[in-house]
């Protein structure tokens, strides 16, 4: 087997059988190839869907049982009969060359370990208007990824997202998903797959980035809210409080003294400028706001977990 292309999803049926269709048509990868689903505890119709395209591509699905992004990774790991595994979402149209690009990847570059490709944000209508003129700004929580027209290497300060991404299984399975990062139940953690991703490198493995290997990713209009993005950036702020602690830091209620004083700033930054100011000013301070809240929700809740 040469590629095992999995799929994490949960409770995303609809959207799932979207991105299955769109694998259903791409053109071969010029090897053996299959699909797994890995459903991390569905509770909709998600098992109907992966059984519909059974029949249209060479399809398995399994059952993660412990919910949590990074547990339905390592399940996938552990499944995956390819010897590379390309990666991506249940709310992705993968490109009608995809998979086939990455094939001609891994024949081209085959001491390379790592590869990832570009994720272009499509928004689905109704569309947002100050989603769409701020593309830029809110870029990481479109999970838009572009490192070029060029191949070239990857290091770890620029690293391809979870949406589009592969690696060689030997690799993957010497550096596992962390269950401490990664969304669940709970939680918004972000960064199961570039923490693996680096690790990999850290560990002499070798990364190309594959232009040509693209994916669109589709933005419902649920997605396009200042709520959904205020989600994210708190996510973000708490995946930056897991990794960098504050050991030692003065404490007030359990959560460093100093970042009290940056919460309270934000809200007040942006309470005035969503007030008075246009999107390309309000949104900045949004972030500001979100991402220290998510800080504090980290302290605040013991910071572990």
């Amino acid at each position: 087997m040469l590629i095992t292309v999995a799929i994490c999803t949960r409770d995303r049926a609809a959207s799932l059988a979207r991105t299955l269709d769109s694998l259903a048509a791409m053109a071969p990868p010029g090897g053996p190839f299959e699909v797994l689903v890995i459903d991390n505890a569905s509770t909709d119709d998600t098992q109907a869907v992966a059984a519909r395209f059974a029949a249209r591509l060479p399809l398995r699905l399994e059952h993660a049982a412990q919910p949590g992004l990074s547990h339905a990774r390592n399940h996938a790991v552990a499944a995956a009969r390819g010897a590379y595994i390309a990666w991506t979402d249940d709310d992705v149209v993968v490109d009608a060359d995809w998979l086939a690009a990455y094939a001609r990847a891994f024949a081209r570059w085959p001491d390379a370990s790592v590869f990832g490709g570009p994720i272009v944000p499509v928004l689905l209508p109704p569309v947002t208007p100050w989603v769409r003129d701020n593309l830029a700004l809110l870029a990481p929580a479109l999970a838009a990824r572009d490192l070029g027209a060029a191949p070239g290497a990857l290091a770890a300060a620029a690293l391809p997202y979870g949406a589009n991404y592969a690696v060689r299984a030997a690799e993957q399975r010497r550096c596992p998903y962390d269950p401490a990062l990664g969304a669940a139940p709970g939680r918004g953690r972000l960064g199961e797959e570039t923490a693996a991703m680096a690790a990999m490198l850290a560990a002499g493995g070798i990364g190309r980035w594959v232009p040509d290997c693209r994916v669109s990713h589709l933005i419902a209009p649920e997605r396009q809210t200042a709520a959904s993005i205020r989600r994210y950036f708190a996510a973000a702020g708490e995946t930056e409080a897991h990794r960098r602690g504050d050991a030692g830091a003065p404490r007030v209620f359990g959560v460093p003294r100093w970042l009290w004083r940056r919460w309270l700033a934000g809200h007040a930054s942006y309470a005035l400028a969503r007030l008075v100011a246009p999107p390309p000013v309000w949104l900045p301070a949004l972030i500001v706001l979100a991402q220290a809240q998510g800080e504090v929700r980290y302290w605040r809740r013991g910071g572990a977990g």
